[in-house]
């Protein structure tokens, strides 16, 4: 267990659980799902028993590989594909073998396979991070293939609560589960898998060298005008010149693609080689010939937006640690000055739901942004506000055409996750609503104004601004007036109600006190009974 918590370290004030046997299979894709309250994180700090009860297959853990001083010694490639019944690990076996590849494969709970590599001691995340998206091109997967470490960088959400990002399942559950894999598809031993881990840790160092020798072996050949240009089209041209089989699917993104680097490094001339390229590397026929070219090069002669990096079959090629340092790549263009975005994630809380997304920063950190509404990522000018807020960058204006491609590619990796059980607002709301009006009673006047509840047979009423003082100390973050619109809005709740405190028979009438009146029924809290244990053996009991 020590060995494999130092090899599977990372953050330590929080972790992710995952309760296993309550999964349950997607019907269209196979995928292992599970429903809120058996899958997220646990809100408190990992420890030596965690690990060993996932090892003993009590409880299945996952990590975040990133930790708070942005250090990790691990991370992995997620390939998650579309229909798991038809998955073929074999070809990624083969090219692990084939280009000796000092990473591990590992099936996923969902039958996928997640690509580790370790290092012998935390390094910065960022430098994982490009390391296995460098692979990614290797693969020949998409660039929108998962990595972990998500995130490089873990910061502080807009309610100055540090964030945990995102953690990966960890593999040999029960020891016997999620096991590594070898060239000809065998599974290894727990003890083996550990071996193999230690035979293949890497150093800073190599963790460079490596990835960018094969990236280099490969991105050899080729046009010669694409030798400083993006990678993708330099594989691609490369491909068609090689097999003699030019592009029938997806031409009009490469040919777009194609004229965005064009006008970077021929000016005056862009129009005329974007016209070379199609009748060398496009297949013409009844619907695409010089005509149809010209016209998209007339079309294209105003301004544009920048590479569709994320679009097949660009998205299949993608190099990007490569394509950053080219004098015609990504990083020459005014776009590439915006960074890039992705995995939007949709927290369903009612009735405000808030979004997660990543921020992937110039120097491969990628840093996960929080916002409180959709209008902080719809609108440009907010989205740019909310990015320098919670990074070291400062996004600069751009055209409308120009942000609206960048939400489209963000929108397009929305994931929509129900809130566990307890944690939406108006249900941690009631909860404060059932606690307060079920602790201290007014019994006197001066109790009433103080903030206690005055009951009768229908209604609750209390000091509002009591009321919201007590639950801003248990960590509730909505203002005082959203919160008042939501106990309006859900509890039937009069505000401004002039109430009168009872008065005894030899009492004079008491000035009435402005609360707020609240019908009883939906906040009746329920008696729980005690647990009743049967005990077999009363020696047992320490």
């Amino acid at each position: 267990m020590k060995e494999f918590r130092k090899y599977f370290g990372g953050l330590e004030r929080d972790f992710g659980f995952c309760n296993v046997n309550n999964g349950y299979h997607d019907p269209q894709t196979n995928k292992l799902k599970f429903d809120p309250g058996d899958y997220g994180w646990s809100k408190r700090n990992i420890s030596d028993q965690d690990y060993q009860d996932h090892l003993d297959g009590k409880r299945a853990i996952g990590i975040q590989a990133c930790d708070d001083n942005g250090m990790a010694s691990f991370g992995a490639i997620d390939i998650d594909p579309s229909d798991y019944s038809s998955f073929d690990i074999q070809h990624y076996l083969k090219v692990i073998q084939d280009k000796d590849l000092p990473v591990v494969p590992i099936k996923s709970k969902s039958n996928g396979l997640h690509i580790y590599v370790f290092t012998a001691e935390k390094v910065p995340a960022t430098l994982i991070r490009e390391f296995l998206q460098n692979l990614l091109f290797l693969f020949g997967l998409s660039s929108k293939t998962e990595i972990f470490p998500k995130q490089t960088q873990l910061g502080m959400n807009q309610d100055n609560v540090r964030t945990s990002g995102s953690f990966i399942n960890l593999p040999y559950f029960k020891k016997t589960e999620r096991k590594a894999l070898l060239p000809d598809g065998k599974e290894l031993e727990f003890e083996d898998f550990l071996n193999v881990v230690k035979d293949n840790l890497q150093t800073k160092e190599s963790l460079k060298e490596v990835s960018n020798k094969k990236v280099k072996e490969i991105l050899t050949g080729g046009p010669e005008d694409l030798l400083d240009g993006p990678p993708c089209l330099q594989m691609i041209c490369k491909q068609v010149q090689e097999s003699g089989i030019k592009l029938k699917d997806e031409r009009d993104r490469f040919l777009f693609n194609y004229m965005v680097f064009a006008k970077k490094k021929f000016k005056d001339e862009w129009g005329k080689k974007v016209l070379n390229a199609a009748r060398d590397f496009i297949k013409y026929d009844e619907v695409w010939g010089d005509d149809k070219v010209n016209q998209k090069i007339k079309s294209w002669s105003k301004d544009t937006a920048g590479h569709t990096c994320h679009d097949i079959p660009i998205s299949s090629y993608c190099a990007k640690g490569t394509c950053l340092r080219r004098k015609y790549g990504i990083g020459s263009h005014r776009e590439s000055s915006w960074p890039q975005i992705s995995g939007l994630i949709k927290i369903c809380y009612r009735p405000d739901p808030e979004y997660f997304f990543n921020v992937e920063l110039s120097d491969s950190k990628v840093v996960q942004i929080h916002a409180k509404h959709i209008k902080k990522i719809s609108e440009m000018k907010e989205m740019r506000a909310l990015i320098a807020d919670q990074t070291s960058i400062f996004p600069p204006i751009i055209k409308n055409n120009e942000y609206q491609p960048i939400l489209d590619a963000l929108w397009a990796t929305k994931e929509d996750i129900k809130p566990p059980a307890g944690t939406n607002p108006i249900e941690m709301l009631k909860k404060y609503l059932e606690d307060y009006v079920n602790g201290p009673e007014a019994t006197t006047y001066a109790s009433f104004k103080s903030g206690a509840v005055l009951k009768d047979e229908e209604h609750y009423y209390f000091d509002y601004d009591k009321f919201y003082e007590e639950i801003k100390r248990n960590e509730w973050t909505k203002d005082r007036p959203r919160t008042a619109t939501l106990i309006k809005s859900h509890f039937k709740a009069e505000f401004g109600f002039q109430k009168r405190f009872p008065k005894g028979e030899s009492e004079k009438s008491f000035p009435p006190v402005r609360c707020i009146k609240m019908p009883a029924d939906d906040l009746m809290k329920e008696e729980i009974p005690d647990e009743k244990i049967e005990i077999e053996d009363k020696q047992n009991i320490v």
